[in-house]
């Protein structure tokens, strides 16, 4: 087994993997690359497809006929299913641990809990988190760089993980992060004095060509010379081939471990030639074995407690379409439901409420018809957010719904709202509002029920938050919130009232 337990220091990690040299005379020779992100908890599969025990055994199958391979993550291990959520992702390490990652950067939700878990993390794993931009008491997280020999070639790996963390993750408080481009500029400069034959960024960053006010792959691409192939992710993207983006190739490979990205990187007298890349499904391999031993007493304890039944639902409460949150979009039964158990239980607590609003990146997956188990509330609200009650005036509940009407459709940031609230947005603004029936009165207080990731100010939301009175955390978990909820109600029917509209 590999260890290496050095982190929090600029270093240079050579593994030496095999003492041949590839790149002999002028034979051309091949290095399999193979890619995922955003795993997400997804110890087991879904549909019949992925799994980490089978992922396990499709890298086994590549390496016995591969000599030559390069396993890499772009980060977000974190948040998923609740068997890794409970376990705070410790399977999921041990998981990667077993197949023998080379390499993995940290993405945003390796922040949805204390700094301490991702530390914990680091200590459970044999391979090296490369943190590039982010800095813990002004040294790396990880490690800045490594470089991997693999037959005599040389491959410096760098990792960058979105800036914006620090907006949108309540515990990336404890980092700093640098912006990606100058990190980028300045870790490719140090591997090319390293005389290294090949650069890979493993970037949590998202494959999307325009995203105003953010450094996407595309960008750093567009903008840092001399780097190879961009392994990316956060964006969750799909795609059949690579982008290609001047002299940098960008390959993602979606989520939820249901692809690994393969590629075949064509090296010749030591210089990089070319590249072919594929998706490859997660479906219809055996599990590996070793590996699901491993995992079973996480998966026993999970599924014991998640099986227990809270309640039924009479229909599906539905949260995707093509493949788009609805959340982001409008109103949903979902997201209704979940406002409304908030304001309940803030109620049920003896504290003050008016009403209740959460932001729809919170809420992950539907809620399926018939029995509804502890399981499936933990998919919905996979996140270690706590039920938090905000005291603020009139004028500053409209700040807030003026921020929320600004969101572009489709953004996390997009509020659901309890049954008090009546909204009309009207072309990025708010056309009319009230509470309880009642137009906004601007000198009254009024007590808004919510998570602490919007109490906190994430997601933009500190523009109508800047200013509260009062923050009262109850320590109840969401998840629990809506356990309880459910469990009260005992049936529950999916509709929506009318509580957010928009004109045409």
């Amino acid at each position: 087994m590999r260890a290496l337990k050095i982190w929090g220091m600029t270093m240079v990690v050579v593994i030496a993997v095999l003492g041949l040299y590839i790149y002999q005379n002028n034979r051309e020779y091949q290095i399999i690359l193979l890619n995922t992100n955003d795993s997400h908890g997804s110890i087991l599969p879904v549909d019949s497809v992925g799994g980490m025990a089978e992922r396990a055994t499709f890298i086994r199958m590549v390496r016995e006929k591969n000599p030559y391979v390069l396993l890499v993550d772009a980060g977000d291990i974190n948040t998923g299913q609740a068997i890794s959520n409970r376990a705070d992702a410790k399977p999921d390490i041990l998981a990667y641990n077993y197949m023998g990652y080379d390499a993995v950067t940290v993405g945003n939700h390796e922040f949805d809990k204390p700094l301490n878990v991702l530390l914990k993390q680091m200590q459970w794993a044999e391979f090296p988190f490369v943190t590039s931009n982010i800095q813990r008491n002004g040294t790396p997280l990880g490690v800045e760089y490594l470089i991997k020999e693999i037959g005599g070639v040389k491959i410096g790996i760098f990792g960058l993980t979105t800036k914006n963390t620090e907006n949108v993750s309540i515990h990336a408080g404890e980092v700093t992060f640098e912006n990606e481009v100058m990190a980028a500029r300045k870790v490719v400069k140090l591997l090319k004095k390293q005389q290294v034959n090949l650069i890979i960024g493993l970037v949590h960053l998202g494959f999307t060509e325009s995203a105003p006010g953010f450094i996407t792959s595309y960008r750093l691409a567009q903008e840092v010379d001399g780097i190879d192939i961009l392994v990316d992710g956060h964006s969750h993207s799909f795609i059949e081939r690579p982008e290609h983006i001047h002299k940098t190739t960008i390959v993602t490979a979606n989520q939820s471990g249901r692809y690994v990205g393969e590629g075949i990187i064509r090296m010749k007298k030591g210089r990089f030639v070319g590249f072919y890349w594929k998706p490859v499904l997660i479906k219809g391999f055996q599990p590996d074995s070793v590996l699901s031993l491993q995992l079973r007493p996480y998966v026993e304890a999970a599924e014991k407690d998640l099986a227990t039944v809270v309640g039924e639902a009479t229909e599906e409460f539905s949260l995707f379409q093509d493949g788009e949150n609805l959340a982001r979009y409008g109103e949903t039964a979902l997201g209704d439901l979940v406002a409304d158990a908030l304001k309940w239980k803030a109620g049920k607590l003896n504290l003050k409420v008016d009403f209740a609003l959460t932001n729809s990146g919170g809420i992950r997956e539907s809620l399926p018809a018939g029995k509804i188990t502890k399981g499936d509330v933990l998919a919905v609200l996979p996140f270690d957010n706590v039920l938090e009650v905000v005291a603020l005036s009139g004028s500053e509940v409209r700040r807030l719904f003026d921020y929320i009407a600004s969101i572009p459709l489709g953004n996390g940031a997009f509020a659901q709202v309890s049954r008090e609230v009546r909204v009309v947005y009207d072309s990025g603004r708010v056309r009319t509002l009230t509470i309880a029936g009642r137009p906004i009165e601007d000198d009254k207080m009024y007590y808004m029920a919510t998570c602490d990731y919007v109490a906190a100010g994430k997601d933009g939301y500190e523009a109508g938050l800047e200013n509260i009175t009062g923050r009262e955390n109850t320590s109840r978990s969401l998840s629990d919130v809506l356990i309880e909820y459910i469990q009260t109600k005992g049936k529950i029917i999916p509709r929506v009232d009318g509580r957010i509209k928009f004109t045409d």
